[in-house]
């Protein structure tokens, strides 16, 4: 989300990001119950390894049509809003954005103290207290 507030679109440097977002979403619906749409129910089998198991194979193969494109939808719409709260987030602290981005210009690694003392004074967009 960084890349497309400062460059304006998204590179192939966020993919790995994407992907790992994406996979927890389906983690969500699929494995723990956490959706909306579908209920608290689990679609991932499990312990079914070994010699010519499903092991490997998507686990929505395993399920209709219709519930296959639930789960897409509402992995879909899990990304998207994580997608526009990062955005949120990173512009109501855009002068922190640039502020890190400078500090790792200039010293190529910000940890321990340094970066505690930038997370100190983000804030929430959603917040709706007067500091």
């Amino acid at each position: 989300a960084a890349e497309e507030i400062v460059f304006g679109n998204i590179t192939t440097g966020a993919s790995g990001d994407l992907q790992k977002a994406t996979d927890f979403a389906e983690q969500m619906v699929t494995t723990y119950g956490m959706s909306k749409v579908l209920g608290p129910l689990a679609y991932e089998r499990r312990g079914q390894g070994g010699f010519l198991s499903n092991e490997g194979v998507n686990p929505r193969r395993l399920v209709s049509e219709k519930t296959a494109e639930a789960i897409d939808n509402e992995v879909k719409e899990i990304v998207e809003k994580a997608h526009q709260q990062a955005l949120d987030i990173l512009n109501h602290n855009r002068y922190l954005l640039e502020n890190l981005s400078q500090q790792i210009l200039e010293k190529e690694v910000i940890e321990g103290e340094d970066l505690y003392e930038f997370l100190k004074e983000v804030r929430s967009p959603w917040d709706k207290t007067v500091n």
